[in-house]
């Protein structure tokens, strides 16, 4: 990367961690260009050169909070750890995240927002995938998942699980629906954690 290459990217990142920072503390529709381009410390002229409009800049807000959630898990399955403690720390990251979701204007407006619901999909859909594949490969090869259920079953099972978090009363749900929602989905009926 070149030194324009860096300084954009830099100008970039710094446009999505202010714009997130505002979105979610008062959503999208009450804050402005001017008052991101403040906070970021660049002009108003760039966030229109980079990102065009208000509602594409909220798009790449969301894509990139997605992707820095998914790494996350992603770093947590590459951990030289059991599988079960990958398993717990993935679930309190879940939880956190959906805590911090739960809190945000941003997630309550995009929620309610089409394209930003298509987004979101798309990332679950491109990104969030290998890792549900690499998270079944590692509980199936340290004998944590059931080796005689197909991969595809479990993603299946994975995918349609993430359907009630897109719910959106979902995040209007109390703490203890959340996390039971999680036990659910990590642990199944019977809870059986170890």
């Amino acid at each position: 990367m070149n030194g324009y290459e860096r300084r954009t990217k830099l100008k970039k990142d710094s446009i999505i961690s202010a714009a997130w920072e505002l979105f979610s503390n008062r959503g999208i529709t009450d804050v402005g260009i001017s008052e991101i381009a403040a906070k970021a410390k660049v002009s108003p002229v760039s966030i229109y050169n980079y990102f065009g409009d208000k509602n594409t800049l909220a798009k790449e807000v969301l894509v990139s909070y997605l992707d820095k959630t998914i790494e996350g898990y992603d770093e947590i399955l590459e951990r030289e750890i059991p599988f079960f403690e990958k398993l717990k720390l993935i679930m309190d990251k879940k939880y956190k995240v959906t805590a911090e979701l739960s809190r945000s204007a941003f997630s309550k407006y995009a929620w309610a927002d089409k394209t930003l619901q298509q987004v979101y999909k798309e990332v679950v859909n491109s990104k969030a995938i290998s890792v549900y594949v690499k998270f079944i490969e590692l509980g199936k090869k340290e004998g944590a998942i059931d080796k005689s259920i197909p991969n595809d079953a479990i993603l299946a099972f994975l995918i349609s699980s993430v359907s009630i978090i897109e719910q959106s009363d979902y995040l209007k749900t109390s703490p203890e629906y959340k996390k039971g929602i999680l036990k659910l989905f990590l642990y199944g009926l019977l809870g059986k954690e170890k």
